[in-house]
């Protein structure tokens, strides 16, 4: 694992910026219009830390990457999807995997799902997500327990969810979501992701 930038705090967890994601962000951000340092500016980053993004040579935490992908007006799985016609069959074994804090993230989301992200969780005995940060644009969120019981904490409030149980809430807050029971606990979320806040210059 390299070396994280000064943008980067390890709040929850840190994925390694392979040299397909850094394209994908370069491409997104020329194709919007950007320059790295309007997008770095959207996306409350240093422009040098996006210029390490799109040369992979810097970690990035997934509240970073999201608030990337909002100033673009895209999704995360957006980025992680490689372009295919609407309809297609994809096996788990082809989803892109992620290791979020050590909990086990499989991401679904197709690439013409602009507005939509769609997760699978399989939370290990005593795993969590750590703290999870607000999103730069508003979105809200669906947590769905699949299997075992998902302990949701936001705002000092705790709910723990039981197989066939969901949960939904605005990202507006700080929450964290972790295996509440003793056995693995699976869980899927959908986000909908709402019109990102442009800033403007002063």
């Amino acid at each position: 694992m390299r070396k994280l930038s000064g943008d980067e705090v390890p709040l929850s967890s840190v994925s390694e910026v392979s040299a397909e994601l850094a394209e994908a962000v370069k491409n997104l951000r020329k194709a919007s219009g950007f320059t790295q340092a309007e997008l770095a500016k959207q996306a409350g980053v240093s422009t040098s830390f996006i210029s390490q993004l799109e040369r992979s040579s810097s970690d990035v935490t997934f509240s970073t990457l999201n608030r990337i992908c909002q100033a673009l007006g895209t999704t995360v799985g957006h980025l992680f999807a490689p372009p295919a016609p609407a309809g297609r069959l994809l096996r788990k074994d082809n989803y892109r995997y992620l290791d979020y804090n050590g909990v086990d993230k499989w991401v679904l989301t197709r690439e013409e799902m602009i507005d939509v992200d769609i997760c699978l969780f399989d939370f290990p005995i005593g795993s969590s997500t750590g703290l999870r940060q607000p999103p730069v644009s508003e979105r809200t969120e669906l947590w769905y327990c699949q299997g075992g019981y998902l302990g949701v904490e936001r705002q000092g409030t705790v709910h723990v969810l039981r197989p066939g149980d969901s949960i939904d809430f605005p990202s507006s807050r700080p929450n964290t979501i972790y295996n509440a029971g003793p056995e693995r606990c699976s869980a899927l979320l959908v986000i909908k992701n709402h019109e990102p806040k442009r800033g403007t210059d002063s």
